[in-house]
């Protein structure tokens, strides 16, 4: 377990530190689910960044039980999905920010902007449905339904509709081994599958799994998709 804060790195806390700082008694009496959920979070937090993340999360779920109200909190525990959860959680009144500095909000926008051209743009750049159905000879509407049913990487633009990065096209249709990676990646949104095929994967040598299908490593890459996420898994 470590802690972090804005001064420098996290640090470890030895195990007789936690019982110290009074968990093991909360610790004892949470439920199994709880206690699995904690230890996959600390298991990905592999470093600072991470860590970070993880205790600002912490923070924020504190923060919600504190302050929404019990209509709230059982209407998120009812969600079918955890993002659904989360999301009414941090669109429920008594959840509002306070006032941020309008630089600081410029700047997050700013960021989260590039971030994600970077992926529109990544790997020879990305398409608008119209072009993904003439190079696959498919109909507007066939290629949505290959994106609703996982087999094709699809990422909302907002009112633009959606943009299909071109690397996971070939000169035959869909890279080959493509639409079962998907499968594996099914529990994780389009952004995030983006992610995991254009990040270099300790378990594929340290090449990225976009360059690992391409190569042929299919079962390689679906090990690899199975596991993203999780245990620290890259």
């Amino acid at each position: 377990m470590a802690t972090a804060n804005a001064r420098g790195p996290a640090r470890k806390v030895p195990l007789k530190e936690v019982v110290v700082l009074g968990l093991k008694e909360e610790l004892e009496h949470a439920p199994r689910s709880l206690l699995d959920a904690i230890r996959n979070a600390l298991r990905a937090g592999r470093d600072d960044v991470r860590n970070a993340i993880l205790t600002r999360s912490l923070s924020l779920t504190r923060q919600a039980m504190e302050h929404v109200s019990p209509g709230t909190l059982v209407e998120a525990v009812a969600a079918s999905t955890d993002q659904e959860a989360m999301l009414r959680i941090l669109e429920a009144p008594e959840m509002a920010a306070p006032a941020v500095d309008a630089a600081t909000i410029d700047a997050a926008r700013v960021a989260g902007i590039e971030a994600r051209d970077q992926l529109l743009t990544a790997q020879g750049g990305s398409w608008p449905v119209e072009r993904v159905a003439k190079y696959l000879g498919l109909t507007r509407q066939a290629v949505d339904k290959r994106r609703k049913a996982n087999k094709l990487i699809g990422l909302a633009v907002g009112r633009h509709g959606y943009r299909y990065p071109s690397w996971q096209l070939s000169q035959n249709g869909t890279v080959p081994g493509l639409e079962d990676v998907l499968g594996a990646l099914r529990q994780h949104d389009p952004w995030s599958q983006v992610i995991f095929m254009l990040s270099s994967n300790d378990r594929l040598d340290g090449v990225t799994p976009l360059e690992a299908l391409r190569k042929g490593q299919t079962e390689d890459v679906k090990i690899a998709a199975s596991l993203f996420g999780e245990h620290g898994a890259a």
